[in-house]
């Protein structure tokens, strides 16, 4: 019954992305709240077939439903008015992460919350390039209970205490890791920076793109740097390391007004983790949008380490091929200044 409600979510958060209307609007007041307010940094929700990483499981789809809910934002205000002055969105970020497994039962297993909450800012540059910078805090978790490397006990009980404590820097962490109902719990906060260089078509759209980007990850104890809820224990923090360092380039490209199609490459660096686990993490992706629309196909080769909540752990080489959601495609950056031109005076 657990597993069917969370697919049932999962589905229900896919048809409200959907539903969204994604027409822009020039007098949209800056205040309005909704789902296709623009944010220069962001998680594109996502569909795969996604190759095994690990002989222990057999992986049947992987799905990214992400959902963004705003409640402030003025940045498609401000730049399609020409201003140059920063502009900033305030939104709480609801990011499951969830796989199906080719087994008997077809389970939901372990999979990822992160519920955040952000602050992003950006500035247009004279020349209509964006640099943009956010910071994002909340929690991360599986909503598991059961001991981490023992399928047999609860996490935090003696006995699985006992069991973690018998693990050392020489263990096989993908062998004893309870897959079922293994606790994977922390609190982070995320800082980001983007620039883009923009060029712009004849209707101020931007047609080609550079975008790179670099974030730092941080798991800390408290939620929200203020709260004792949710955190990790002493044994977890050794084994997941503190810190994870990300950068980025994406190449965005609309071919003659028709298609647009990307090609990125991602890395991810984990430091501090248990030495059984590879730090890098590489993904090279092509991304094709048909008749420039939200939605997507992409293929990607990944390689280094897992990055489904405790699997980090595995390691190995995936191709991921299935459909993408981008909501913030680019729009009329200049729209109320060719618009005030026309206007007799």
């Amino acid at each position: 019954m657990k597993n069917s409600m969370l697919f049932l979510m999962m589905i229900c958060s896919c048809i409200l992305m959907t539903a969204q209307n994604s027409r822009d609007s020039l007098y949209t007041k800056a205040g309005n709240s909704g789902f296709k307010e623009y944010y220069p940094i962001h998680v594109k929700p996502s569909l795969s077939y996604l190759s095994n990483i690990s002989e222990y499981e057999d992986i049947l789809f992987d799905a990214k439903p992400t959902v963004y809910y705003s409640f402030y934002n003025n940045m498609r205000y401000v730049m399609q008015n020409s201003i140059h002055k920063p502009s900033y969105a305030v939104y709480a970020l609801f990011q499951p992460h969830i796989r199906m497994f080719s087994e008997n039962s077809l389970p939901v297993k372990t999979p990822s919350y992160r519920f955040l909450l952000g602050l992003q800012g950006l500035v247009k540059t004279n020349t209509n390039n964006f640099f943009a910078w956010a910071i994002e805090s909340g929690h991360y978790s599986n909503g598991q209970s059961g001991c981490t490397f023992s399928s047999e006990f609860t996490d935090e009980s003696p006995e699985c205490d006992v069991v973690h404590n018998s693990i050392n820097d020489q263990s096989n962490l993908s062998a004893l890791l309870n897959r079922n109902t293994g606790n994977f719990s922390t609190n982070l906060t995320k800082v980001s920076f983007n620039f883009r260089l923009n060029n712009l078509n004849k209707t101020n759209k931007p047609y080609k793109v550079h975008s790179f980007s670099a974030s730092w990850e941080l798991y800390h104890k408290n939620m929200f740097g203020l709260f004792d809820k949710g955190g990790y224990t002493d044994f977890d923090i050794s084994i997941y390391g503190r810190n994870r360092f990300a950068f980025e380039y994406e190449f965005i490209h609309t071919y003659n007004q028709g298609i647009r199609y990307s090609l990125g490459v991602k890395t991810e660096i984990i430091q501090g983790a248990h030495p059984f686990v590879a730090p890098f993490r590489g993904e090279l992706i092509l991304t094709c949008y048909p008749f420039n629309k939200d939605v997507g196909f992409f293929a990607a080769y990944i390689t280094g380490h897992d990055n489904y909540n405790y699997r980090f752990i595995d390691s190995g080489n995936q191709l991921n091929i299935g459909l993408t959601w981008d909501w913030f495609t680019p729009f009329e950056v200049k729209r109320a200044e060719q618009i005030r031109k026309t206007i007799p005076k």
